[in-house]
């Protein structure tokens, strides 16, 4: 993988162009948290700023 020594670097991997804060990762779980989701048994949610979606991700770009 690329290296990741250095914040600029690392922007160039993330689609998004910037970290996620906590509050964003907390809203995700609050969006779950309601009863009405109770069906829901297990699901993978990517809170990434699209990393995963990004071309090279997998080769280190």
């Amino acid at each position: 993988m690329a290296n990741l020594g250095n914040y600029a670097d690392l922007m160039k991997l993330i689609p998004y162009k910037r970290i996620g804060a906590t509050e964003e990762i907390g809203r995700t779980a609050v969006r779950l948290a309601p009863d009405f989701t109770d069906y829901i048994v297990a699901a993978t949610i990517y809170i990434d700023g699209g990393i995963t979606l990004y071309p090279g991700f997998e080769t280190g770009a």
